[in-house]
């Protein structure tokens, strides 16, 4: 087994365990632990790792995410999530790829990036802990739009996912057109322990949550999020 199918087993596993609102893991192909597997069609057939149904929290409806998986017991392996938007947001907003489950046409309306740590709330395999610098002050948002604190090397890839596919907006002028959301697959635990006690106790695991930017529907604006998958 290559150590990539290790981590989309291992977050196949994570997802089914300790999340509440998946309700089912697909991998890109036949695995070892005999999951189903979705597929794509298209001009382009460049495909994730793996693509998770659930319900989403706020609307209750069911949606789908397409998650790239980076193996990074070496943190070179782990550069950034361009791939996540070049390669697969911007081929579904171009028609370029189209989804399949068996026979069933699906729309996948998130992308993410994940890692083995990610159900201890980074990306990468040793981080430093830091204030979320995002808030500009407005630390009523804090756990709620964007954690209080984020790890030092997930922030980059964050950020960087973050800003071009906010470049790609303004330069198409799409602003306020609805499109897929793109963002990283971490965990509670930046949400549930203070910076001290996640210092003092590093490598404990939480439940799944997307931190991304989405576009809201009811403000018809682009705006970031935290949601609990």
């Amino acid at each position: 087994m290559n150590p990539e199918r290790g981590v989309e087993i291992k977050l196949w596993d994570w997802l089914r365990c300790r999340s509440e609102s998946v309700k089912n893991v697909y991998f890109n192909s036949k695995n070892e632990v005999g999951a189903n597997v979705f597929r794509v069609v298209g001009e382009i057939k460049t495909k994730p790792d793996l693509v998770i149904e659930f319900e989403n929290p706020y609307s209750h409806h069911i949606e789908w995410m397409a998650i790239e998986v980076k193996d990074a017991s070496k943190s070179g392996n782990v550069r950034g999530g361009t791939k996540v938007f070049e390669e697969y947001l911007l081929n579904v907003v171009n028609e370029k790829t189209k989804y399949f489950v068996g026979e069933k046409e699906i729309k996948i309306k998130h992308f993410a990036i994940a890692t083995q740590f990610s159900e201890e709330g980074h990306l990468k395999k040793n981080e430093g802990l830091e204030f979320n610098d995002s808030m500009r002050g407005n630390v009523s948002i804090g756990n709620k739009i964007v954690p209080f604190f984020e790890f030092s090397g997930t922030k980059e890839i964050h950020r960087g996912m973050v800003t071009s596919f906010a470049k790609y907006r303004k330069d198409n002028k799409i602003g306020k057109t609805e499109l897929p959301s793109i963002g990283i697959l971490i965990s509670d635990v930046l949400l549930n322990f203070s910076k001290v006690e996640l210092e003092k106790q590093p490598h404990m695991k939480g439940r799944p949550i997307y931190q991304a930017v989405t576009f809201n529907s009811w403000k018809r604006r682009w705006s970031q999020c935290l949601m609990k998958i």
